[in-house]
């Protein structure tokens, strides 16, 4: 089923479109810097509970659940083949031969594995499903304000205390080993974090074409109608005594053929009727001075949704500084050892 805007007015709907992006980037780097299983699950269990107060449960799940299997997969392959050194083992799953070893840190990465993948996956989702294909498409598309200096500075410098507390946490033994005195390794370290943070902030800025925009925009908003033209193509040949799912390979790819040519011929003349729309409402005249009629505009929750999201990434880094990165294998670990 495609994933369509749906209606509502919960928090997440609530939320400015540029943050909902931004918590998609925060859940990737969290499923990359986070590896524990628990913390892994109360984020995606974070994520579905926002997710059911937004939009239909049974939707919610009857979209996620074809995903389930796939991450199973990844989960049984991370079981299996993950062996680090000094790993506690269980079993061979092939005992004659002593192959494939079962760990238990292959058993618990397995787990972080699936939720890892999981709530990358939701937070798209839930981003889709809750903001508009107009909101979306004004995020990334290049608006008509003016370079601000003042505010473009006072982002990069926030983003630069972010960088420079990760590059702390993450490279803090690459930064001991510089030959310099420590007042001027760090100001270095510093200095290259706050270039990076603004060119970051310009890049972003910056965003893309306003063409790029409205084809995103249309691509969003038609692939629901795409979605349901072709439902009515399939219900259209079965009414006419076409099997749409036979066994038989070759049979299989002829009525595949009868359900696709439909399919594209009407897409063609759908595509055809909106570029003579566009055209006639004048899209193509002097775009770079073309103004928007709506405005994305943060407020205070985006503010706190996204100090939530940089606590839980500096926190994940924090954790790994420490060395308890996976305080579930750990504590497992020293259960079975004693």
């Amino acid at each position: 089923m495609a994933i369509e805007f749906q209606k509502g007015n919960s928090l997440l709907h609530e939320l400015d479109a540029r943050t909902k992006l931004l918590i998609f980037i925060g859940i990737t780097l969290l499923a990359v810097v986070i590896v524990d299983p628990i913390i892994m699950a109360i984020v995606f269990g974070s994520l579905y509970y926002l997710g059911t107060k937004a939009i239909n449960k049974k939707l919610l799940n009857k979209n996620l659940r074809v995903l389930v299997v796939i991450f199973l997969t990844f989960s049984v392959f991370q079981i299996l083949f993950f062996t680090p050194e000094n790993s506690y083992f269980l079993f061979y799953l092939y005992p004659p031969a002593e192959l494939v070893p079962v760990t238990v840190q292959g058993i618990i990465r397995g787990i972080a594995v699936f939720f890892r993948f999981f709530s990358v996956v939701l937070s798209v989702h839930l981003m889709l499903y809750s903001t508009p294909p107009v909101d979306l498409a004004l995020t990334i598309t290049k608006r008509e304000q003016q370079f601000k200096l003042r505010t473009d500075l006072l982002v990069s410098l926030l983003l630069s205390v972010i960088f420079f507390i990760i590059a702390l946490l993450e490279f803090n033994q690459g930064i001991e080993r510089l030959v310099l005195p420590p007042f001027v390794k760090y100001l270095i370290v510093y200095a290259v974090c706050l270039l990076l943070s603004f060119l970051v902030v310009r890049i972003a800025s910056h965003g893309l074409p306003p063409e790029m925009g409205v084809a995103l925009t249309l691509g969003f908003a038609t692939v629901g109608i795409l979605t349901k033209q072709t439902q009515k193509i399939t219900d259209a040949q079965k009414a006419r005594g076409y099997d749409v799912q036979p066994k038989n390979l070759f049979k299989r790819i002829r009525v595949l053929t009868a359900l696709l040519l439909p399919i594209f011929v009407a897409t063609m003349e759908r595509s055809q009727d909106i570029a003579i729309a566009i055209l006639s409402r004048g899209f193509d005249y002097n775009i770079s001075k073309r103004t928007y009629r709506r405005q994305l505009i943060f407020k205070r929750i985006d503010y706190i949704v996204m100090a939530v999201i940089v606590i839980l990434i500096l926190g994940g880094f924090f954790l790994n500084y420490l060395g308890i990165g996976n305080p579930t294998e750990q504590f497992i670990l020293n259960l079975l050892s004693a």
